[in-house]
């Protein structure tokens, strides 16, 4: 068998990519492809979880459940036992396909790497490493919109820190590659200019000998945030650490989008001169890849930069967020309030099905951040939970 491995980058239509592959996943294993389902329904953000350090957890490892280097452990376990009976499942399969724009963001390590590869070859006679590059400035800007998301400030001076550069693990293409290429082999690693092919989805079908009948449409996914929006989380500044998940608590891919974040021309020519050389070196080492390639439609920034709106001072940041606090806080009290109401109706009528309401209660009330003017509201409801249950518990015993 052999493997399509999609390793990113983000920001280059990844979830439309991933989206389409498991949308289709009963139409390609007709075709003998296989988009694996045990590493992740969409993204196969599993395995770059299982090569990653375990002494160094990020947000992933949060995502998995994994507090310490025994959870990895298991986790190792049980991703390898699962991947290797999908193997099983699918072993006259001809293609299989697998896609996380976090083995590009997380495995930076020549030995993280080699982790991937030792996970993998087992299982396929050859593997083809799919890589796809847009210019660092165009990569820098889209990502400002995710770094919202996540309630990190976005600013100019964000924008041109001394990070953003080739001595980082991020934007120096040509490191990266190398790293990739040194363990996978050169060979097998194709790079694709985003450029000249934004869809990575039609990329992969064609390398695939894929057919498209019967098959949905490719949705854009992850739409870029007016700087307005951004703005918005500025306002939050340290207190955004406060108000999880900020995304949905602000309704961020949810309002006006407003003006797309413009940072100018000069700004924009400022950063990617800073990859001039490490992209010129890519370039030597892939003839496949030219300059160019790496080159942004400068036409992209002839716009008036906004950016420099981003630089205000909110001043009311933590009223900000306790604002949005008390609203989520208020709305899990009141869903609590119903169900208890409806628990205690049941109980009435002399029915004992309000048990599955009390653990949905309990989980509305597991909230050890409660805000002082809450939390007189909080120990109350769980009091009458537990009123509600012995009474529930009661009548269950005088039940037949």
């Amino acid at each position: 068998m052999k493997l399509a491995l999609h390793i990113g980058t983000p920001k280059t239509g990844t979830t439309s990519c991933q989206r389409w592959f498991s949308q289709n996943r009963d139409v390609l294993r007709g075709q003998g492809i296989i988009y694996s389902r045990s590493l992740g329904e969409y993204s196969h953000r599993a395995l770059a979880v299982y090569a990653q350090n375990p002494n160094r957890a990020n947000r992933s490892f949060a995502h998995f459940g994994i507090n310490t280097p025994q959870d990895h452990a298991d986790f190792r376990r049980q991703l390898a036992e699962k991947f290797g009976q999908e193997i099983a499942q699918h072993d006259q399969a001809r293609h299989w396909v697998i896609s996380s724009e976090h083995l590009f963001s997380n495995i930076t390590k020549p030995e993280m790497i080699q982790q991937v590869r030792d996970f993998l070859q087992p299982y396929f006679a050859e593997i083809t490493v799919f890589l796809h590059l847009r210019p660092q400035v165009d990569l820098l800007v889209s990502g400002a919109s995710q770094r919202a998301r996540m309630g990190r400030a976005v600013t100019p001076q964000i924008l041109t820190r001394p990070a953003v550069s080739d001595q980082s693990a991020y934007f120096n293409y040509n490191s990266i590659t190398k790293k990739w290429a040194d363990v996978f082999g050169i060979e097998n690693l194709k790079i694709i200019p985003f450029r000249k092919q934004p869809d990575m989805a039609q990329t992969l079908i064609t390398h695939l000998g894929a057919c498209r009948d019967g098959t949905t449409a490719p949705l854009r996914t992850n739409e870029a945030l007016g700087w307005q929006t951004m703005a918005l989380v500025n306002a939050l500044g340290d207190a955004a650490a406060s108000v999880k998940p900020l995304h949905k608590s602000l309704f961020l891919d949810q309002q006006p989008k407003g003006e797309r974040l413009q940072i100018g021309m000069e700004m924009a020519r400022k950063i990617q001169a800073r990859f001039q050389q490490s992209n010129a070196m890519l370039c030597q080492r892939h003839p496949d890849i030219a300059p160019q390639d790496l080159e942004p439609d400068w036409h992209h920034y002839d716009a008036p930069a906004n950016v420099y709106n981003l630089n205000g001072e909110s001043g009311f940041s933590k009223q900000f967020a306790y604002v949005i606090a008390r609203y989520q806080q208020e709305l899990r009290l009141a869903k609590a309030k119903t169900l208890l109401a409806e628990t205690a109706l049941l109980l009435h009528k002399g029915e004992t099905g309000g048990q599955a309401k009390l653990v949905q209660v309990q989980a509305l009330l597991r909230m050890p951040d409660i805000l002082a003017e809450l939390y007189s509201d909080q120990q109350d409801m769980l009091a009458r939970k537990d009123n509600l249950q012995k009474q529930i518990s009661a009548l269950e015993s005088k039940q037949p």
